[in-house]
């Protein structure tokens, strides 16, 4: 069954009560709305992901979500609706047999859920699968108690049959507040209801943030990196990825580049995933390689795309080399290689007071603390 998922990330947010969209406001460096996008493609290809957007959006902004989806970014309307609508105008039917649509505002989708979800949809036998659970409090109206199990609390992600789904919006003449609301008249239809997911919050009020990270710090990681290499006369050194200028360079099977593969040590212990020794011996194929290369490696094989960096603490310990004017840079390109907030990143420089190897300039070391979340 071929699933097309619209992710609805255009409210106005006007509960959240600040300034910009509340999918752009950022949580540990990393805006709500990536989280939830992080999650969707664990099981939904970048092809088959439409996702709506504010009118006013910033090339940032933009940036961080293109990365989620291969189609174009589709401007949401006034109302949840309208946004529906623009977004399955550019949607091809005849490659979809479903239709899912979830919140950007709902970040923590469980595998669980959606797994249940896929489950029911690919057995075919229904027009809709929703997250769905009878109200457990006591609920009154006018003060008189009702009968609960009467009452159901509906989350998102929903699936419709596509046929389904487009005669219920044709035919739709009021603004539901949720993607069943277009089709809950059509008569026959098959449902079939999948148990929700309490983890599965929704971000609508500023208050909700803090229940948010309660959530997602169960899952925070540490991991320490260190490495050092011996020094010889040169005119370059790698640091961070960068090439800077230097009477020093360093010695090393691979380009020597000790914030890249104390780095690489740091994310691998993080993840519980051994060292760099492990992954890069000291074999042919890897001769003088830029360590950049090896830290993509590295992010592949660790799924880094399920992982939000946190905190980056970086110390550099050499003597002579001068640092001062390079800590912004190497933080800034650490941020880019990790797709992360520079603001996540701390660079230092130390010197070794003229203590041993790296006191008298015949080495460089580094050492790095690194806090992630998977999610």
């Amino acid at each position: 069954m071929k699933i097309a998922c619209v992710l609805l990330a255009s409210g106005q947010s006007k509960r959240f009560k600040t300034t910009g969209s509340k999918l752009f406001y950022k949580v540990y460096g990393t805006p709500i709305v990536e989280y939830t996008l992080k999650n969707i493609a664990k099981y939904i290809n970048k092809k088959s992901i439409y996702i709506t957007i504010p009118k006013k959006i910033t090339k940032k902004e933009t940036n961080i979500i293109s990365k989620y989806t291969a189609n174009n970014l589709i401007i949401g309307g006034k109302d949840r609706i309208d946004s529906v609508k623009n977004a399955i105008k550019k949607i091809n039917f005849e490659r979809f047999d479903y239709i899912m649509i979830h919140d950007g505002a709902r970040p923590l989708i469980s595998y669980k859920l959606l797994k249940n979800i896929l489950k029911e949809v690919k057995a075919n036998k229904y027009d809709c699968v929703l997250p769905a659970s009878q109200v457990e409090d006591t609920i009154r109206k006018n003060f008189k108690t009702l009968e609960r199990k009467n009452y159901y609390l509906f989350q998102t992600p929903q699936i419709f049959k596509s046929k389904v789904f487009l005669k219920g919006i044709k035919k739709l003449n009021s603004k539901p507040t949720d993607d069943y609301g277009i089709i809950e008249n059509e008569k026959d239809l098959k449902i079939k209801l999948i148990e929700y997911d309490k983890q599965n919050i929704k971000i609508t009020k500023y208050s909700d943030v803090e229940n948010f990270k309660n959530q997602i710090t169960r899952n925070v990681r540490y991991g320490n990196g260190f490495d050092i290499h011996k020094l010889r006369e040169g005119k370059f050194l790698s640091l961070g990825g960068l090439k800077i200028k230097s009477k020093y360079e360093s010695i090393g099977h691979s380009d020597g580049d000790v914030v890249l593969h104390a780095l690489i040590d740091s994310v691998l212990g993080s993840t519980k995933n051994g060292d760099i020794g492990q992954y890069f011996p000291a074999l042919k194929k890897y001769k003088n390689i830029q360590s950049e290369y090896l830290l993509d490696e590295i992010k592949t094989k660790i799924n880094f795309k399920n992982i939000i960096i946190q905190n980056i603490d970086c110390t550099i310990i050499c003597q002579k080399i001068r640092l001062e004017k390079y800590k912004n840079k190497i933080a800034t390109n650490l941020s880019k290689l990790l797709e992360c907030d520079v603001n996540c990143i701390n660079i230092k420089a130390k010197t070794a007071d003229g203590i041993g190897l790296i006191g008298q300039s015949k080495a460089i070391a580094c050492w790095i603390t690194t806090k992630l979340i998977e999610i």
